[in-house]
């Protein structure tokens, strides 16, 4: 059974909040041992937060148990997972060799930052008052060596930070045993259990013993557990606090109505008049930093080069660059050489920029999950930050479907609003004279963006109904005071500038809505002509069949109203009925409390493809011929011929692949002998490492040391003597061959 604990029933909550006491402070009343404690108050952490504090008593428990923890952006979850790690592994007790916690994370740069904090937090430890060693670390993900990470993991570390796609291509490879790991950590939980890492956890919670720890930690968590029913979790404690107040109270939130294609300029003047980002002109490294958040590469590759040619030092990161790139893009905007990041969704989860205080929504997230990770980027920690969206029409119903998540009104003229026309005008103008002439490539790179939003179109989720209804009559019920106001920013300090914006619309309005009198046949002709007069007839025609409907309308309105029953005084009619009160003590809905809220958490799907393939029962054979054939017949939709073709597709793009004892599918270049091709360039004895030898520190009875020159020489090192058929044959060539000079000496 799970149970849920929230932040006000936390064991001891306002007994932790008094003042600390002893040398652990307020950490050893949790069960965390007196180094850790020691080493956290020397980096500043004093006091737990809310969610390390409803966490700790249960990872640290005996025997410990399952944890699902949801909690805000920069709340401290990494330490909530942190430190029961270290205080299980340096323990001093006698341990098998191999690895002992595993770490799992969607993106590299977040497994950068988890091993810096925790490596930082374990040099702290007094070394003296510890039985075993420090524990050994090893990042492992996408963008390294394959070579660099055999040596790696044949050195069996403790901990293993790790990505699932590298991760799983070294198992495989390596064909690594995992029998050793005690603990296995989830950051960001909820994106890797989601479709695209499907195939890789299964594989790998495969290959995990069913007696481990299993830790979930994210921002955004459904409170169905089924949903990570895959992790395999066993009597699981769900620890889930600010589930009301989603956000960060510390961040304010701007929306700016824009068109797509004034979306270039109203992001400069954003970063002018608003974030107040100074160019390269006017230099200033402790001036503001932003991360601006785009739907895709292409569009990342546009925005630095447009950024770039207007004057802004820039960085930029997006899933498929270059490792070693990626961090120094990174590095550059650390340490503030660079102010701006133009980034994919790729570091919208996990990264913690001490510094940041403003994100930029390019592109406007298709969910409401992905808001909250990319907003969480700022107001971290107890410092204020801003997150300003760029919303065009399409985004209207997304935005909706973001307030009813966080029951805030975000279309209301408090957040939302246009930025005044003038503004933006200037900036058009601006990109079209000056900066293409900087940068003669922002014309190819545009159209380049233009097709990879066109696929972004098709390949994002649709949201609910009701926010499609709501973003309809918000623009077309909405009088043009509301749909054109001013945002509140620009409202205060550009006096005058609303009236003109309204003026405006209404000239806009009053030119789409213009009907002529006259059809073209009748221009300029005075009724003589005959198209004039063919159009008269038409006109009469018209009017006598619009009198005959009107007059058939009202006539069965009447009938309608005379066949309604008169109420007495005292009755009410149905709609005012269904705004009875219903007493929440007797009244079931049909509906659970705050399902909205749950949809937007919900990992799955909620498609009707989805709803479909949940609801239907195939029944499959059970035996592996008729499975096989009733798959090869199976239908299925293939993109690049457009038609449905039979069979699963394996083989017909000439990609090999390989089944793994789970049955998972993988690419056969996972199994391709790299490893064994290193361990004989490298003479690695892959026996010396054996994982499952228990490890004894002690050095007593150990075996003598040997010296240079009583090591053994390997056989591969002794020079062979026997001699090749082609080196003897060389060999008498040369001794039956004369010299010119010898032969004319003997002759003398």
């Amino acid at each position: 059974m799970v149970r849920t604990q929230a932040m006000e029933s936390a064991p001891g909550a306002e007994k932790m909040k008094s003042k600390p006491s002893g040398s652990g402070g307020a950490w050893q009343p949790l069960g965390v041992r007196p180094s850790i404690a020691r080493s956290l108050l020397l980096r500043g952490f004093k006091n737990p937060t809310p969610i390390q504090r409803s966490s700790l008593p249960a990872t640290l428990a005996s025997p410990p148990r399952d944890v699902l923890g949801m909690a805000r952006t920069g709340s401290g979850k990494t330490l909530a997972y942190l430190i029961p790690l270290l205080q299980k592994l340096t323990d001093g007790v006698a341990r098998a060799k191999g690895p002992r916690a595993l770490i799992l994370c969607p993106s590299r740069e977040l497994a950068f930052q988890i091993l810096r904090t925790g490596k930082d937090l374990a040099r702290g430890m007094p070394k003296s008052e510890e039985k075993a060693q420090q524990p050994s670390w090893a990042l492992i993900m996408g963008g390294d060596g394959l070579d660099k990470q055999f040596e790696i993991m044949s050195a069996a570390p403790d901990i293993i930070i790790a990505t699932p796609g590298r991760l799983l291509h070294l198992i495989v490879e390596m064909n690594l045993d995992l029998r050793t790991i005690d603990m296995v950590i989830y950051d960001e939980a909820d994106r890797l259990f989601e479709s695209g890492f499907e195939t890789q956890l299964r594989e790998i919670v495969h290959r995990l013993p069913s007696t481990r720890q299993n830790l979930l930690f994210s921002a955004t968590l459904p409170s169905a557990v089924a949903e990570f029913a895959k992790a395999g979790l066993v009597n699981p404690v769900f620890v889930r606090l600010d589930a009301e107040s989603k956000i960060s109270p510390d961040l304010q939130m701007m929306f700016f109505q824009t068109k797509p294609l004034e979306k270039d300029a109203a992001l400069l003047v954003l970063l002018e008049s608003v974030l107040k980002v100074s160019t390269m002109q006017h230099s200033d490294e402790s001036g503001p930093q932003a991360i601006i958040f785009a739907a895709t590469k292409h569009h990342v590759e546009y925005l630095e080069n447009l950024l770039g040619a207007a004057g802004y030092r820039t960085s930029y990161i997006y899933g498929s660059l270059d490792q070693l790139a990626r961090q120094r893009q990174l590095q550059s905007f650390r340490s503030g050489e660079t102010q701006l990041m133009v980034v994919t969704d790729v570091a919208a989860r996990g990264l913690d920029i001490p510094t940041m205080d403003n994100v930029v929504n390019y592109d406007f997230p298709p969910s409401a999950r992905v808001f909250l990770h990319r907003v969480g980027r700022t107001a971290r920690a107890g410092r204020r930050g801003s997150a300003y969206s760029l919303v065009s029409r399409e985004d209207l119903p997304f935005m909706f479907d973001l307030a009813t998540f966080l029951n805030l009104p975000v279309a209301s003229p408090e957040f939302y609003g246009c930025i005044p026309q003038e503004m933006v005008d200037d900036k058009i103008e601006l990109i079209t004279t000056s900066i293409e002439e900087i940068n003669s490539q922002l014309p190819a790179l545009r159209e380049v963006k233009r097709k990879g939003q066109a696929q972004y179109d098709r390949s994002k989720g649709k949201a609910t109904p009701a926010s499609y209804k709501s973003a309809k009559a918000f623009v077309v019920g909405g009088d043009i005071e509301t749909v054109h106001a001013l945002h509140p920013f620009f409202r205060a300090t550009s006096s005058g500038t609303q009236n003109s914006a309204n003026d405006r619309a209404r000239l806009i309005e009053a030119v789409s809505n213009f009907k002529p009198h006259e059809t073209v046949f009748e221009l300029g002709n005075r009724g003589s002509s005959s198209g004039a007069v063919v159009m008269n007839a038409r006109r009469e025609q018209l009017q006598r069949q619009l009198a005959r409907r009107s007059s058939a309308k009202a006539l069965t309105e009447k009938d309608v109203d005379q066949r309604e029953p008169v109420l007495p005084s005292g009755s009410r009619t149905t709609q005012e009925s269904k705004k009875t009160f219903h007493d929440v003590g007797y009244y079931m809905s049909h509906q659970q409390a705050g399902a909205e809220s749950e949809k937007g958490y919900s990992i799955r799907d909620d498609n009707t493809s989805a709803r479909i393939n949940a609801s239907v029962l195939d029944l499959t054979a059970d035996d592996s011929g008729p499975l096989r054939a009733q798959k090869a017949s199976q239908l299925r939709w293939d993109r690049k011929k457009r038609k449905f073709v039979t069979g699963d597709g394996i083989g017909a793009d000439n990609k090999k692949m390989i089944r793994t004892e789970s049955g998972a599918l993988l690419p056969a270049t996972y199994a391709g002998g790299r490893y064994k091709e290193w361990q004989k360039r490298t003479r690695h004895n892959s026996a010396s490492d054996a994982v499952g030898e228990v490890i004894n520190n002690s050095h007593a009875g150990a075996a003598p040391k040997i010296y240079r020159h009583n090591v053994k020489k390997s056989q591969d090192d002794i020079r062979s003597e026997i001699r090749s058929v082609q080196l003897l044959r060389k060999r008498n060539e040369q001794s039956n061959m004369v010299s010119p000079i010898s032969s004319v000496l003997d002759r003398v």
